[in-house]
C-alpha cells in the first residue's frame, strides 16, 4: 500500500475549486454589465446606419417625386384642363348657342350632352376653383337638368371620396373630379393630424432631450477631441490645411445637428486612434468612468434613432397628403411604390388627353358635330 504522505499519480497535483472566489464574482458582474452595454452599443450603430440608408432614399424620392410632378405632370394637367375646357365651351355653343347644320339633336341627346358637359367644367373646377368660364357655363346650364340630377351633381360636388366601382354609371371626368376633391379633403384631414403629430412630436423632442442630455458630454468629448486633431490652423502644409478644413466643415454641421454617428465615422476615417474606446476596461482603476461615458454614449444614439424615425415617419405623411390612394398602413408605403403610382398617373392621364383630342376632332368639324352629339 501507499504511505499516506505519497501522492496519488493518478489525481492532479492541485484541485479546482467548485466554486468561484468572490474576487472573480466581483470582477465578473462589471464585465457582464459591460458587456451588455457594448452589444447595445453596437446594436444602436447598426439601426442608426440602416435608419440613416433609409432617410436618404426618402430624401431622394422626394427630390425625383417633386422634380417629376414639376417636369411631367404638371404640364400634362394643364394641358388635360384646357382641353376639358374647350370641349366644355363647344358642347355648350353646339347645344344652346349655335346649332349644328341637319338633323335636329334630339331632346334625351341633348339632355345626356348637356350633363357631360357639366361634369366636364366640374372635373375643371375641382382643379382650378375660381376658373371663371366654367363657373358661369355652370350657372348658366345648372338648372337645366332635371331636380333629380341636380341633387346628384350637388352631391357629387360635397363628396369626400371617389367612386370605387368602375360601373358606377359615371362620367370618366366625374369619377376624376370626385378623385381631385377627395384629395382636397384628404389634404385638410392630414394638415389636422399634422397638427397632432407636431405637438406630439414637440412632447417626443422634450422627453427625448431630457434622455440625451446625460449624452451630451460624450457628443462633445467626440467633437472637441476631433477638433484638437483636425482644426487646420495648426497645419502648416497648404494641401492639408485644406483638406481638414473640409473635415472640420463637416464635424462642425455634425455637432450642430447632434450626429455622434456622422462624428464617429469622421474619427473612424480620418484619426489613426479612436477617439473613445469602445469597450469598457472594468477592471481598470477609472472603469467607472468608461462605463458611465458609454452610458451617455448609448442615450445619444438611442436619441439619435428617434430623430431619425421621426424623419422618415413625417416623410411619408407628408405623401400621404399628396397621395390619398396610397395604403393606409404606413409600413407598406415605400419610396418604390410613390414613383410608381405617379408614373401611372401621369400614363392615365396622358390617355384621357389623347381621348379628350380626339372628341375635339368631332367638335372642330361642323360637319360631324351633330352626329357626335346625338
Amino acid at each position: 500500500p501507499m504511505s499516506p504522505d505519497c501522492p496519488n499519480p493518478a489525481l492532479p497535483a492541485t484541485l479546482p475549486a467548485d466554486d468561484p472566489s468572490p474576487a472573480q464574482e466581483a470582477g465578473a458582474v462589471p464585465a457582464r454589465r459591460a458587456s451588455e452595454a457594448q452589444q447595445r452599443h453596437d446594436r444602436l450603430m447598426r439601426e442608426i446606419e440602416q435608419l440613416r440608408e433609409r432617410l436618404q432614399q426618402w430624401q431622394q424620392c422626394e427630390s425625383r417625386y417633386h422634380e417629376r410632378v414639376a417636369r411631367e405632370l404638371q404640364p400634362e394637367l394643364k394641358r388635360w384642363c384646357e382641353r376639358l375646357r374647350e370641349l366644355a365651351l363647344r358642347m355648350e355653343g353646339a347645344l344652346f348657342l349655335d346649332p349644328p347644320p341637319g338633323k335636329p339633336i334630339g331632346r334625351a341627346a341633348r339632355l345626356k350632352a348637356g350633363q357631360w358637359m357639366l361634369s366636364l367644367a366640374a372635373a375643371v373646377l375641382a382643379e382650378r376653383p375660381d376658373d371663371a368660364e366654367m363657373l358661369a357655363l355652370r350657372a348658366r346650364h345648372q338648372d337645366d337638368l332635371p331636380a333629380e340630377d341636380a341633387e346628384d351633381e350637388q352631391d357629387a360636388e360635397e363628396a369626400a371620396a371617389p367612386a370605387e366601382d368602375a360601373d358606377d354609371g359615371l362620367e370618366p371626368w366625374e369619377r376624376e373630379a370626385a378623385r381631385r376633391r377627395a384629395q382636397a379633403e384628404a389634404s385638410r384631414q392630414a394638415a389636422k393630424q399634422g397638427r397632432k403629430a407636431q405637438a406630439e412630436r414637440e412632447r417626443r423632442e422634450r422627453h427625448g432631450g431630457r434622455t440625451a442630455s446625460a449624452g451630451a458630454a460624450s457628443l462633445r468629448e467626440v467633437y472637441r477631441r476631433l477638433a484638437s486633431r483636425l482644426h487646420p490652423d495648426r497645419e502648416p502644409d497648404e494641401a492639408e490645411r485644406a483638406r481638414k478644413t473640409a473635415l472640420m466643415q463637416q464635424a462642425n454641421q455634425a455637432y450642430a445637428a447632434g450626429d455622434l454617428l456622422a462624428l464617429l465615422e469622421l474619427q473612424r476615417l480620418h484619426l489613426p486612434e479612436p477617439v473613445a474606446a469602445p469597450v469598457v476596461a472594468a477592471t481598470s482603476a477609472a472603469g467607472g468612468d468608461e462605463e458611465a461615458r458609454l452610458r451617455d454614449l448609448i442615450a445619444v444614439l438611442a436619441a439619435q434613432r428617434e430623430r431619425l424615425q421621426a424623419e422618415i415617419d413625417e416623410m411619408v405623411r407628408r405623401f400621404a397628403v399628396m397621395r390619398p390612394d396610397l395604403p393606409a398602413r404606413a409600413d407598406t408605403i415605400t419610396p418604390q411604390l410613390i414613383e410608381t403610382l405617379l408614373g401611372t398617373e401621369i400614363r392615365e392621364l396622358r390617355a384621357r388627353t389623347t381621348a379628350l383630342e380626339r372628341d375635339l376632332g368631332y367638335c372642330r368639324d361642323p360637319a360631324s358635330l351633330g352626329a357626335w352629339l346625338r
